[in-house]
C-alpha cells in the first residue's frame, strides 16, 4: 500500500476558500507544503481567472457547449502554477479536468477543444495522471453509450500515443456514473477497445463516496477497486478519537490490500473543517490504517 509520505491532496480540500474567493490553484503548492505533502491534484475549474477575463469568457460562449472550465486556460496561470510548484517542491501528480463524452454532435467540437487544452496542460506539468469524467446526466439515455465509447476510445488511444508515460483515470463521478454497473461497463468496452499497452494505462479512478448507498454498495466497490488505477481517500467528519464517520475506511483499505492495489492515493476532503485541519486529520487516519 501507499505510504502516507506519497499521499497526494487533492485542491478540491481547498473548495470552501476557492468559492469564497480567497484562493485558487496556484496557491496548492504553498498550502500543501504547510500539510506536509509534496504531491498534489489539480481540478482545472480552480485556475484563477486569466487576463482579458471579460473578453475571452463571452468570446468561449459563442462556441456552442464551451465547457465554463474551457475560458480558464491560460500559458500564464500553466506558467506560474509550474513555477510554484517547483518552487515549493511539490509535484503535479494529477490534472483533473470535467470531461462529457455524450454531449451532442454539434456541441462535440467545443468538448474536444477543452480535452485538447487538458491533455496539452498534464503534458506541460508533466503530470503522469488525467483524470477524466465520462459525463451526460443520470437520465441520459443509454442510446448514448455507442457514441460515449467511441469517444472515449478515440482520445484515449491518441493521448497514450501522444505522451509518453501517460496515465488515463475515470471517475465514477455523478451523470452516467450514478449507474455504478453502467459506468463499470462502460469501462470494461472501452478497455477492449485499447491495444495491451494501452489498457495498463488505462484504468478507474475509485472514489467510494461517489455510489448510490444501497445494499451492492460493497459489490460495486470490488468491481472498482479491481479496475482502479486512483484512489480517492474520501474524507468529510471526524469524531475526537480521529475516526472517520462517512465511510468504513478499514473495509476499503482491506479491499485495496487485497487486489494489490499500488496506484496513487489523494486525499479529498469535502468536510467544513478549515481545509489543512482537514487534511491533516485525514493523514493520520491513513497512517493509522495502513501502519
Amino acid at each position: 500500500m501507499v505510504d502516507a509520505r506519497d499521499l497526494a491532496v487533492s485542491s478540491w480540500s481547498w473548495h470552501a476558500p476557492y468559492y469564497a474567493g480567497t484562493w485558487s490553484l496556484l496557491d496548492l503548492p504553498t498550502t500543501a507544503v504547510d500539510i506536509p505533502l509534496t504531491h498534489i491534484e489539480a481540478n482545472d475549474f480552480m485556475l484563477p481567472p486569466p487576463r482579458l477575463s471579460r473578453l475571452r469568457q463571452p468570446l468561449l460562449r459563442l462556441l456552442p457547449g464551451a465547457p465554463p472550465e474551457l475560458w480558464r486556460y491560460s500559458r500564464p496561470s500553466l506558467h506560474q502554477l509550474r513555477a510554484n510548484a517547483q518552487a515549493h517542491g511539490t509535484k503535479l501528480v494529477a490534472w483533473t479536468i470535467n470531461s462529457d463524452f455524450t454531449v451532442p454532435a454539434h456541441h462535440w467540437p467545443a468538448q474536444s477543444l477543452y480535452l485538447r487544452r487538458g491533455l496539452a496542460a498534464a503534458r506541460f506539468l508533466e503530470v503522469p495522471l488525467l483524470r477524466l469524467n465520462l459525463g451526460g446526466t443520470a437520465d441520459t439515455p443509454a442510446s448514448y453509450d455507442p457514441r460515449l465509447v467511441q469517444r472515449l476510445s478515440n482520445f484515449a488511444q491518441n493521448a497514450l500515443n501522444q505522451v509518453s508515460g501517460l496515465t488515463l483515470t475515470i471517475e465514477n463521478h455523478w451523470g452516467v456514473s450514478s449507474d455504478p454497473a453502467r459506468h463499470i461497463r462502460l469501462l470494461d468496452e472501452v478497455a477492449a477497445r485499447l491495444s495491451p499497452s494501452q489498457r495498463v494505462r488505462f484504468g478507474a479512478c475509485f472514489d467510494p463516496a461517489n455510489l448510490p448507498n444501497a445494499p451492492e454498495r460493497p459489490a460495486w466497490w470490488a468491481a472498482l477497486a479491481k479496475r482502479a488505477n486512483h484512489y480517492h481517500l474520501k474524507t468529510g467528519r471526524f469524531d475526537e478519537a480521529g475516526e472517520e464517520l462517512t465511510l468504513p475506511h478499514a473495509s476499503l483499505v482491506a479491499l485495496l490490500k487485497k487486489v494489490h492495489y499500488h496506484g496513487r492515493v489523494t486525499i479529498e476532503y469535502t468536510g467544513d473543517e478549515p481545509p489543512l485541519a482537514g487534511v491533516r486529520q485525514s493523514v493520520r487516519l491513513w497512517e493509522k490504517l495502513t501502519g
